[in-house]
């Protein structure tokens, strides 16, 4: 089941409770009349009836939900609802929740609905704008995901035309596929480099702790150490990024793999499962992290053993 938590005015709560609600249920169609449509939605509602108490509720479901909706009404716009209504979008976002959007009507999105994009500086809505059903629908697909990747040219041809493209599919899957292997193979040069960076580093630091005395030694190691942990920060955060990007790919493989007659790197996952059954599985990212972790634990040992010592000696 797909948790879901929907943000709305008080004026909104009728129609989300009798209408969205239940088409999210599969228990309503769109006009609300009974029906029998299935569905993966798990509402989460707020249980807190007072004002004092409702933000702890609201933080608590909106952590535990997978999908938060914001509903826009006539009164979303009002005065004082940023404290409310912005208030819980903007726990979604900080939380990375896939945030969706209902527009009732034609109302604006309110000025506290805009975020800043991180790639373009541009001010832009926190989410898209979506139909009931078009929610609905990512929501029952919610662990395949929401990703298209036909382009819209593509999608508007006859299953003749499309047919005759499927030579070119092959070809960008293939082209897709080499920049995964290419992604590898660029975290285990930037592995390698922090590696080697870590080792002088580790190197020199004995070598200044046997021939620069006390106590100049305990401002240059603590420096360079500090200057490692630093280092060893940013390592963890590339392989963070290098981790999330070949995560994204694979998805993208998987989605064109649903296009050709054979599903390899789906199927290949699958069998890793199932020998995985009685083992804990540790993926490359969180193993390669240990690494880097190790270097930042040595620097601030020998931080803590010069400091410890240089205070015995003075």
């Amino acid at each position: 089941m797909v948790n879901v938590f929907v943000v709305h005015a008080g004026s909104d709560y009728d129609f989300v409770k009798e209408r969205m609600e239940p088409f999210l249920l599969g228990l309503k169609d769109e006009n609300g009349e009974p029906a029998n449509l299935g569905g993966s939605s798990n509402i989460l509602t707020l249980e807190s009836g007072k004002a004092s108490n409702w933000k702890p509720d609201a933080r608590k479901k909106i952590k535990m939900a997978h999908v938060v909706i914001v509903v826009l009404g006539k009164n979303t716009s009002d005065p004082g609802k940023e404290d409310t209504l912005g208030w819980e979008v903007a726990q979604a976002a900080k939380l990375n929740k896939q945030i969706m959007i209902y527009n009732r009507g034609a109302y604006p999105v309110p000025s506290y609905l805009y975020v800043v994009d991180r790639f373009t500086k541009q001010r832009r809505p926190v989410a898209e704008q979506m139909t009931m059903a078009q929610i609905k629908n990512r929501i029952d697909n919610y662990s395949r995901g929401y990703y298209n990747i036909f382009s819209p040219a593509y999608e508007n041809l006859d299953p003749q035309q499309k047919s005759e493209h499927q030579s070119e599919l092959v070809e960008q899957y293939t082209m897709f596929q080499k920049t995964s292997e290419d992604l590898v193979s660029r975290r285990q040069d930037v592995n390698s480099f922090y590696i080697s960076v870590n080792s002088a580093l580790t190197a020199i630091v004995g070598i200044v702790l046997g021939v620069v005395k006390i106590p100049a030694n305990i401002f240059v190691v603590a420096f360079m150490c500090v200057a490692g942990i630093i280092l060893d920060v940013a390592w963890i955060n590339i392989l963070d990024a290098y981790g999330t990007l070949n995560s994204a790919k694979m998805k993208v493989l998987n989605l064109l793999e649903e296009q050709l007659p054979v599903a390899l790197y789906d199927v290949e996952w699958r069998i890793m499962s199932d020998k995985l059954n009685n083992k804990k599985y540790v993926s490359f990212t969180r193993s390669e992290k240990r690494i880097p972790k190790i270097f930042a634990c040595v620097y601030s040992i020998i931080i803590l053993a010069v400091i410890v010592y240089s205070m015995i000696k003075l």
